[in-house]
């Protein structure tokens, strides 16, 4: 009984440690991909974050940002009645409900009046409230207005202007969140122009990387790039080097996930952006595919890895 035991029981120490050493390496590539999951949820997320704070007029930008992008309303030339427009500021993606921010978002809303023919404004908002400019800035200062998460919200801004102002006035309104932690590091930000419809409208295009205030680009895993116009509608082309990819995500929010292998191969992604359509501005994860390359970079020298154009389109 005892010999024919023995190869039973080598037989099961045998299994055992095959059984040990197939774990062991499912484990190791189950680590490896939660690792590359996480590296590239880091700018993902970023992404969804500043994605869900989003407006009619104004566009998200890097908090600490200089120069803000115009906009441009347009109004009859033969007009000498007041003018009426409103700036919304939601928290969810532009256009899409479904992508609403989980967190609530407290902002202050300035809107600041320069060139116009009043010795002062008012804008009107919430249920019928009004703040009326009261400095010699002409500047009118809501503080501490919330959109609460998990539910779409929207706030409302109206806003007034005599037709002696239209080709005049300029008029920079920014949201500024209490924390902009809660939106990644992002502001909504314009300077509108209210115009006749025989002003010549002002166009332009920029490519960003919002990550550069802080750090280097070897520190991070991936980086949002925004890219925005001022001033109508345009097709807008993005290429990249193969140290970088781009998030196959933003593909499909575009709709051209039928077009990814192509796009991904020529590392080329061309789409149009439009003002009126609210689809100005957006944040584009890339991630980082080639580590030791991109730490020899930096920030100025990113701008070789990815690049972005605009052509303005009638």
């Amino acid at each position: 009984m005892k010999i024919t035991q023995k190869p039973k029981w080598k037989m099961i120490f045998i299994a055992a440690l095959c059984l040990t050493g197939i774990l062991a390496l499912a484990g190791g590539s189950l680590s490896i991909y939660n690792n590359q999951a996480v590296q590239r949820g880091v700018a993902r997320n970023k992404d969804n974050e500043s994605a869900r704070f989003s407006s009619n007029y104004l566009q998200a930008c890097a908090n600490g940002t200089a120069t803000y992008p115009s906009r441009t309303i347009t109004f009859s030339s033969d007009t000498t009645a007041d003018q009426t427009f409103e700036i919304y500021v939601y928290n969810y993606a532009n256009g899409n409900e479904n992508l609403v921010s989980q967190k609530d978002i407290t902002y202050t809303m300035t809107i600041r009046f320069e060139g116009g023919t009043k010795d002062s404004y008012t804008v009107t908002y919430g249920n019928g409230q009004s703040k009326t400019t009261t400095d010699q800035n002409l500047t009118c200062t809501i503080p501490n207005m919330t959109l609460t998460g998990r539910t779409p919200q929207q706030h409302t801004y109206s806003i007034t202007i005599p037709a002696a102002d239209l080709d005049k006035v300029q008029i920079t309104a920014t949201a500024v969140p209490n924390s902009v932690a809660v939106t990644n590091n992002q502001i909504l930000a314009a300077v509108i122009v209210p115009c006749t419809g025989t002003s010549e409208e002002t166009f332009s295009y920029k490519g960003v990387f919002t990550d550069a205030s802080a750090g280097t680009p070897g520190d991070y895993d991936g980086f949002n790039y925004e890219v925005s116009i001022s001033g109508g509608k345009a097709q807008a082309t993005i290429t990249w080097k193969d140290v970088v990819e781009i998030d196959p995500f933003f593909l499909k929010k575009l709709g051209m996930e039928k077009n990814e292998k192509d796009i991904l191969s020529k590392k080329t992604l061309t789409f149009i952006m439009d003002q009126s359509a609210g689809t100005s501005d957006y944040l584009i994860p890339f991630y980082i595919k080639n580590k030791n390359e991109i730490s020899k970079k930096s920030w100025a020298d990113m701008n070789s890895i990815i690049t972005f154009s605009a052509e303005q389109q009638s």
